[in-house]
């Protein structure tokens, strides 16, 4: 048995517990919600159903029994470090590798591969997400942001919730647009049909900002360079999909089987800006795009 504190933003305010847990845990919903009823999560003692709506900024207790446990054995994968000193390090995280393990995704992690580094990390956010202070889905590549004690951790976190750290992503998208830039400005909640998708609910939903700017335009496709502003849950696909031009390869906002690409949405963190918290220099990160995304549109460059 393992017991854990996980505690949730404001970013969640109002969603239901089960449906939050369940994406931080990356676990089913049915199984968070057994966990709920057999008081395995409980707030400040007591137990709480699985309806209990968010109210911000709440640590909950979170017992994962030993046949749920999670295996925290390092794993030594070889990382791509873009930068690192005594307080952090940015990763440039490969597409198909998961953050942190979770009841899906129990081994060969990106958690794992730095537990295998020996350093110590933060533990703000629990023992299963050690250093991570945010995230990137498991088919988006790019930077991200580790840190190595709890200090620089929220330090980092503020600088997130301040809209501080330039977060800059190339993006291949389908569709048509007449601009060159904009701003997309919706408020994103849980969809009632389909809890794995963010949709935009002006009454109950969290404010989210992407600026987008178009680098290249191709038949039937775009090139975009986004920025976030603001960091909800599937900000950049949720927003894509709502100004009609969805990710290349985005299987749950876009096309099942998109016939361009299909092993993933063709995302990646290119480029992260920040005043370093401690020497108060500048930090910048870049990372080129992959190669797979580099060969598809290579291939759409020939097709012009």
């Amino acid at each position: 048995m393992l017991v854990t504190l996980i505690k949730v933003s404001d970013e969640h305010i109002n969603e239901r517990l089960d449906v939050v847990l369940s994406s931080l845990l990356n676990s089913s919903r049915a199984q968070v919600q057994k966990m709920i009823k057999d008081g395995d999560v409980t707030l400040f003692g007591a137990k709480v159903k699985a309806s209990y709506r968010i109210t911000g900024n709440e640590e909950f207790k979170v017992i994962i029994r030993e046949k749920e446990a999670l295996d925290l054995t390092p794993y030594k994968l070889e990382l791509d470090v873009r930068y690192e000193d005594e307080y952090l390090l940015v990763v440039n995280k490969p597409a198909g590798l998961v953050v942190h393990p979770s009841f899906g995704h129990n081994h060969q992690t990106l958690v794992h591969a730095l537990l295998a580094r020996g350093d110590e990390y933060s533990d703000v956010n629990g023992v299963f997400r050690p250093g991570i202070v945010h995230r990137l889905d498991k088919d988006t590549s790019g930077l991200l942001i580790v840190c190595k004690n709890n200090e620089v951790h929220n330090k980092i976190s503020r600088l997130l919730q301040k809209h501080e750290i330039t977060r800059r992503y190339s993006a291949l998208v389908r569709g048509k647009l007449s601009e060159e830039a904009g701003v997309i400005r919706t408020y994103l909640t849980r969809s009632k049909e389909n809890y794995q998708k963010m949709e935009n609910t002006p009454a109950t939903g969290k404010l989210a900002i992407t600026h987008f700017k178009v680098k290249e335009r191709f038949k039937g496709y775009i090139l975009l360079e986004v920025d976030l502003e603001t960091g909800r849950t599937h900000q950049i696909r949720a927003h894509l999909e709502f100004i009609n031009t969805p990710l290349v390869g985005d299987k749950l906002y876009g096309l099942k089987k998109d016939p361009l690409y299909d092993k993933g949405q063709l995302l990646h963190a290119s480029y992260l800006a920040f005043i370093h918290p401690y020497t108060k220099e500048k930090v910048e990160v870049r990372a080129e795009l992959p190669t797979y995304f580099s060969k598809v549109l290579a291939r759409l460059q020939k097709d012009q």
